[in-house]
């Protein structure tokens, strides 16, 4: 029996094109069928190490050593990324679960037995047949968590498990991974909020700047702020102003099913700092397509800024949206590009493409890595490379669905007072979306619940 899975050993690491090393002289061992879980702020560089102990660091400046001991010559990890859908290559839930062992030439008798068996590990037993683009956020992290785990590693990474779970999604994560701790898995997880894992963890490591500051044994709180900045601010005036978004019972349901969204009418005036929150399914992102004519009403009507159904081509400047997963709207080579890449298609001049393009990212605290790849980024830098974009342009609304995945407390605190600073400078309407309650209440001007497709809350007239 070997007492140690994995020995990280003075590893630095630099991404191309960063400023700044991503790991600097990190040292840390992980005993087997111990859980550790790496706390600390996006771009600390939790990520960094699992992809290093992972070994799919292959660009960049490495120094160190990050050794794996298993029991045979070859250990296995597995990992699960901060974005579970890059992970998901099948249609049905079946095949996904069996498509690691088949390629590992696992005999096709023993196949079944292990996505049964790793199924029934994450609560997902009799979905195998079901199609896996009909899963919620959160049945996909488990489902991407059964397929690395019917690969039987020695070592089991969890990048950001709960950045798009709500409760009751984390809730499920939390039962899931007690019962592999208890199965003796061995389990490094990075993660901002260290709740779920306060009965799991043997240890929880806090990093900073690319290095481990220190070790507790006591689930870390990391993050605090204030209640309000006590402003007092001017409430747009609904008599005199038309709405920026005017929806008047809207009903979709997809494929003729279930209501998505049933009956909804919700009108936000210009200026208006709105915030909806809603558990994983609720349909916040539904609500946020129809607003911006990716997808049309079943019945009732959608105006946004005096246009009447809406299409995506009518709003262009006008609307940005920012998508739960950041991922989807990146393609640029590093991050400055990524920012400057919608100014240039509008026309700007050099001149000013580079000073809204700088400008964005400083408010976005991007700058330092505004050089690299926004691919090799935290999930949490991701979304706020995706956010500089849309500020760039100056849009008239802007719709950010679930922009605080990935992110610790005190940036949340940040990201809020960044958009409440935006949305006053230019007169800019501002609607959010999140699985939880904002942590600055008073951000809002109206805050409504989204659950079953239906507004709760305040008035929505």
């Amino acid at each position: 029996m070997y007492s140690v899975a994995v020995e990280v050993t003075d590893l630095s690491f630099r991404y191309p094109g960063g400023e700044t090393e991503a790991l600097r002289g990190v040292s840390l061992s992980v005993r087997r069928g111990e859980c550790v879980c790496l706390a600390g702020p996006s771009g600390c560089g939790k990520s960094t190490l699992l992809l290093a102990m992972s070994d799919l660091l292959k660009e960049g400046e490495s120094k160190g050593e990050c050794r794996l001991d298993g029991p045979d010559s070859n250990p296995f990890v597995g990992i699960v990324f901060q974005n579970a859908e890059s992970q998901i290559l099948s249609t049905t839930v079946g095949d996904e679960v069996a498509f690691g062992p088949a390629n590992l030439g696992v005999e096709p008798d023993k196949i079944e037995g292990r996505v049964r068996r790793t199924l029934d590990a994450v609560g997902l037993s009799g979905y195998e047949t079901r199609n896996v683009e009909g899963l919620s956020a959160g049945e996909k992290h488990r489902l991407t968590l059964a397929s690395v785990l019917s690969m039987e590693p020695s070592l089991l990474l969890l990048d950001e498990p709960t950045a798009q779970l709500d409760a009751r999604g984390k809730e499920a994560l939390r039962r899931v991974l007690k019962g592999l701790k208890e199965r003796s898995y061995t389990i490094v997880v990075a993660d901002h909020d260290m709740r779920p894992y306060e009965e799991i963890a043997d240890r929880f490591l806090l990093m900073d700047a690319g290095v481990i500051e220190r070790e507790t044994r006591v689930a870390p709180f990391t993050g605090a702020g204030p209640a309000g900045d006590g402003r007092e601010r001017p409430r747009p005036s609904e008599k005199s102003d038309r709405p920026a978004i005017g929806l008047d019972k809207v009903c979709f349901s997809r494929n003729g099913g279930r209501p998505v969204i049933d009956g909804l009418s919700l009108h936000v005036y210009p200026g208006e700092r709105i915030h909806l929150c809603g558990a994983n399914g609720a349909g916040k992102s539904t609500l946020f397509m129809l607003m911006t004519g990716l997808l049309r009403p079943d019945s009732g009507s959608v105006n946004v800024l005096g246009l009447a159904h809406p299409r995506p081509e009518s709003l262009r400047g006008k609307v940005g949206l920012l998508l739960q997963n950041p991922v989807r709207q990146l393609f640029e080579n590093t991050v400055y590009e990524e920012v400057a890449f919608s100014l240039k298609r509008r026309g700007l001049t050099p001149a000013e493409i580079d000073g809204r393009t700088i400008d964005a990212l400083a408010l976005c605290d991007l700058l330092h890595v505004r050089d690299r790849s926004p691919f090799s980024l935290s999930y949490g830098e991701k979304h706020r490379v995706t956010l500089a974009s849309l500020m760039a342009l100056k849009p008239q609304v802007l719709l950010l669905d679930e922009p605080f995945s990935g992110l610790e407390i005190d940036f949340r605190y940040r990201i809020l007072e960044m958009l409440r600073d935006y949305g006053e400078r230019h007169g800019s309407t501002i609607v959010v979306t999140s699985h939880d309650p904002l942590v600055d209440a008073s951000w809002a001007d109206r805050s409504f619940s989204l659950e079953e497709g239906r507004l709760g809350g305040p008035s929505a007239i």
